[in-house]
């Protein structure tokens, strides 16, 4: 069975996060999988000046266990009140599980034997897209990831997902992610919006730049639409998608200029915060199942 990865520490932006991904799994017709990863204190620590012996350590796996099992019974406490309203619906399976180890090595060996679709991780409050949930491991997570990952802001709940902005600089090798997400958007009826920040040489190219967009989305399937941002910057263009009402937005991991114009300075930090919009990070050769 398909199924989406989720990654919790327990705070309330990765429970967010969870919240968001079942509604998700329901829609995707994906079962739902709960994951943490903890570390053992080789040392004793300190607690202020009393200091611990390894036996007089909590139980961290005991600990965690429970947790992820009063994760679940919320999730599925949330998903029997929404098939109460709807009893259509997919009804997704929640398990869970925990390791010791790091986040990324556990994300990528429950994918591998779980056959997920799609990671979706919680972002912290301050809109940064470079100071996610779990630190350094997010960023890592973000660089090393073999699957699509799906970031959550912090305050932002879960609505029907009605359109999906695709950043792309129209290549061939975006045509194909464009066409597994006019899959992904089927699920749940929604607009494909293809997004494209024009430059000067398209203006001066007006036929060249014309042509590759009509042969970029003549072969994409279904609701699509295309929306060229005529801005200057990737700030602004995010500006222009958060106007347009957007739910989702995808974005190739391989354009790292993209990603760093977003995540660095004030001003791009300032309007990811206000944009607050979940965004989509799919990993170069990443396997599209949806």
């Amino acid at each position: 069975m398909r199924t989406i990865i989720v990654p919790t520490d327990f705070s309330n932006p990765s429970k967010n996060a969870a919240r968001f991904a079942l509604n998700l799994a329901i829609w995707l017709k994906a079962d739902l999988h709960l994951c943490h990863a903890y570390n053992i204190p080789v040392e004793s620590p300190m607690m202020g000046e009393v200091p611990w012996t390894l036996p007089e350590l909590p139980d961290v796996k005991k600990d965690t266990e429970k947790a992820l099992k009063k994760l679940a019974k919320a999730l599925e406490t949330k998903e029997n009140i929404l098939q109460d309203d709807d009893p259509a619906l997919f009804r997704p399976a929640i398990t869970w599980s925990c390791a010791q180890t790091d986040l990324v090595t556990l994300i990528h060996d429950t994918a591998n034997s779980t056959k997920a679709i799609l990671v979706v991780m919680g972002m912290t409050g301050s809109g940064k897209l470079n100071r996610l949930l779990f630190g350094s491991s997010s960023v890592k997570m973000i660089n090393e990831s073999k699957y699509p990952l799906l970031i959550v802001p912090h305050h932002h709940r879960y609505r029907k997902i009605e359109k999906i902005a695709f950043a792309t600089d129209l290549s061939k090798r975006d045509q194909k992610t464009a066409q597994s997400l006019a899959r992904f958007a089927e699920y749940f009826d929604a607009e494909l919006m293809v997004s494209y920040v024009t430059g000067f040489s398209d203006l001066v190219n007006e036929l060249v730049y014309l042509h590759k967009k009509d042969e970029f989305i003549k072969n994409i399937e279904g609701k699509v639409t295309y929306l060229p941002i005529e801005v200057v910057g990737v700030n602004t263009g995010l500006g222009v998608l958060r106007y347009k009402d957007v739910d989702l937005v995808v974005m190739g991991h391989e354009r790292k200029s993209f990603f760093q114009k977003i995540t660095t300075g004030s001003h791009s930090a300032a309007m990811a915060r206000k944009a607050q919009m979940p965004l989509m990070v799919i990993p170069e050769g990443a396997p599209l199942l949806f």
